[in-house]
């Protein structure tokens, strides 16, 4: 339903009129239906307020052309505001990405790292027990075949940073690292005491650590104590050090010194295991 409250607004004051017919546009198979021509500013909508998320769209008494604005000028409001959220949350996300790009980059939080994993396939055979071969800077180092290399990689890329020939592991970034190890080996002969039946006075070691290559800084490190007539099947090596502030550039290796009295001989089932991790 419709009230004119214009005056003098495209309509008669008298009378509505209605126009011609109106013409049928060519290939239309029905001649088209004659229709009132009404201007919308004489039209007023009389209906409950239309509101939308608790607030009014168009109020009643609104003529239609009016109202027609108010429905555009809310949509288009709307679209307005959810491309500004758009344009904001694609910010937040360029924002973060930057971040995580930046924390890899200055950290290389678990993208930077090295594991090894060998059965011993050669002897250790033992040295004379003394002070100086207590050390274990002067020990053997322990050379891990390609093979037994489980991964190498700097930035989650594959990169060589253990040397298969010199045992020698390269740093390729300067950061903090995680450096552990984990020796297990079995005595060749169990028919006795095992280890225990080492030759000497009272008993030996045998010791593992990473130092550098020259042997003047030693990072970690730990001994096995073999005591004469001690039952002792296997030893049991490990260690660490958690954090290490280290530079690129920087060399280590793993050694081992064996002053057991007792000459190791590769035992399937034994292990070395070498790893390195940056976690700062």
């Amino acid at each position: 339903m419709s009230i004119n409250k214009c005056s003098k607004c495209g309509c008669e004051d008298s009378f509505l009129t209605s126009p011609p017919p109106c013409p049928t546009p060519a290939g239309c198979p029905d001649p088209e239906p004659c229709s009132e021509i009404i201007y919308a500013q004489c039209v007023v909508y009389t209906g409950s307020n239309i509101v939308c998320a608790q607030g009014t769209v168009v109020a009643s008494n609104t003529n239609v052309a009016d109202a027609l604005n108010d429905v555009t000028d809310y949509f288009c409001a709307s679209v307005t505001n959810i491309n500004s959220q758009i344009t904001t949350i694609q910010g937040n996300i360029t924002t973060i990405q930057g971040n995580i790009t930046a924390l890899q980059t200055n950290q290389g939080l678990f993208d930077t790292a090295f594991r090894a994993s060998l059965t011993p396939t050669i002897n250790v055979n033992t040295v004379t027990a003394s002070l100086a071969n207590s050390s274990i800077i002067n020990g053997v180092t322990i050379v891990i075949p390609v093979g037994n290399i489980e991964y190498q990689v700097v930035d989650n890329v594959t990169t060589p940073l253990y040397n298969t020939t010199t045992g020698v592991w390269t740093c390729p970034q300067t950061g903090k690292y995680d450096i552990n190890y984990n020796v297990y080996l079995t005595c060749p002969d169990q028919t006795g005491f095992g280890w225990g039946n080492t030759p000497t006075t009272t008993g030996a070691a045998y010791t593992v650590g990473v130092t550098n290559i020259n042997g003047t800084t030693v990072y970690c490190a730990d001994t096995y104590t073999v005591v004469k007539g001690v039952y002792t099947s296997r030893i049991y090596v490990t260690g660490g050090i958690q954090g290490k502030m280290m530079t690129a550039g920087e060399q280590i290796v793993l050694r081992h010194q064996n002053m057991t009295g007792i000459n190791y001989t590769a035992t399937s089932g034994d292990n070395i295991d070498f790893a390195i991790r940056r976690v700062g």
